[in-house]
């Protein structure tokens, strides 16, 4: 047999030994070639599994290929789903729903992250990132800090309690925080968002309506413009079946959507407003997209979840939302579109 570049035989490896925790860890016992903990080093394009795919190989989410009416359906149904819960109840129940949404989304990034050879601290993860929303809710941006802190501090005594370096430290108590920051801090911001209307009535709700009319619109838009007349790679490294025309598409369609929707709110007023609020989200949607494909990429995924055929589970529906929700809580604050 030949030898690689790193010394060692080919085709012969030292079998990985698992502490408490796992994943990557150990310090000075790994056999030449590979990194501390006997996990083997790859290529920074290669999955968590160490399998790379050749350049110009389609991502799976783009074999496999997205359909336009369950597309639609699940944004319609996401909007209908929010409006009843609105028209019956109140923020609180919007704010639990968020939370709910949360715990699967936590669950499905934790649970695959393990399958692909890391050990994070799951139970601190989607505790956090669950809590986070509620947190935000009744105490402002203060609960958001106090989450984070607890996520950080807790998955740190995790792993100071455990025998050793085995326990991979470093690369799983990141991946607990990845997640945490990820999904519980952008996902705060529903909290604070909907807590944004405070002394004036339904903003809060309001705002968030238009978000989700403005994501589902950018989403829907994307995929129709995309595979009508889609022809740029976006970002091909990332996501093949991502297009610049599908982008701009989104784009339009979240502007446009947003503009006709705000006609029946009684939040967000002025002309400028709107067109600021519809073209941010329209924005940062396909990036909270863009994002996750990149993370699903690196660990040689096709979804995080498989709760809705054909689209993933949550946190592959709802990545657009995470990273437009931010933009929509300080647009809220800052242009305070009530007074116009």
């Amino acid at each position: 047999e030949g030898r690689d570049n790193t010394g060692e035989t080919s085709g012969m490896r030292t079998p990985p030994r698992r502490g408490i925790g796992g994943g990557l860890g150990g310090r000075g016992t790994a056999p030449r070639g590979e990194r501390p903990g006997n996990r083997p080093a790859r290529s920074p394009r290669a999955g968590s599994g160490g399998r790379q795919r050749p350049e110009g190989e389609p991502s799976l989410d783009h074999k496999m290929g997205r359909d336009m009416p369950t597309a639609v359906g699940v944004g319609l149904g996401l909007a209908a789903l929010f409006v009843i819960l609105n028209v019956l109840g109140s923020a609180w129940m919007v704010v639990i729903l968020v939370c709910v949404f949360m715990a699967i989304g936590a669950t499905e990034f934790f649970t695959k992250t393990t399958e692909r050879g890391y050990h994070p601290v799951t139970a601190v993860g989607i505790a956090a990132i669950t809590l986070g929303p509620l947190a935000a809710y009744n105490l402002g941006e203060t609960g958001v800090v106090l989450t984070l802190t607890f996520a950080f501090v807790a998955s740190a005594l995790v792993f100071i309690a455990s025998p050793g370096l085995q326990s991979g430290p470093l690369p799983n108590m990141a991946m607990t925080n990845l997640g945490v920051m990820y999904l519980g801090l952008l996902g705060s911001f529903g909290g604070l968002v909907l807590a944004g209307g405070g002394k004036y009535g339904d903003v809060g709700t309001d705002t968030m309506f238009l978000l989700v009319v403005g994501v589902v619109a950018a989403d829907v838009g994307a995929l129709f413009v995309g595979q009508a007349v889609g022809r740029t790679p976006l970002r091909g490294w990332i996501s093949p079946g991502k297009t610049v025309e599908g982008f701009i598409g989104g784009l339009l369609a979240s502007i446009i959507a947003v503009s006709l929707f705000s006609a029946k709110n009684g939040t967000w007023n002025g002309k400028g407003n709107v067109l600021l609020f519809g073209l941010g989200v329209g924005l940062l949607a396909p990036i909270g997209d863009l994002t996750e494909s990149m993370f699903k990429r690196n660990l040689d995924i096709k979804d995080f979840g498989t709760v809705i055929k054909g689209h993933g589970g949550v946190l592959d529906r709802f990545d657009g939302f995470l990273f437009a929700l931010p933009f929509a809580y300080y647009a809220l604050i800052v242009l305070q579109p009530w007074t116009r």
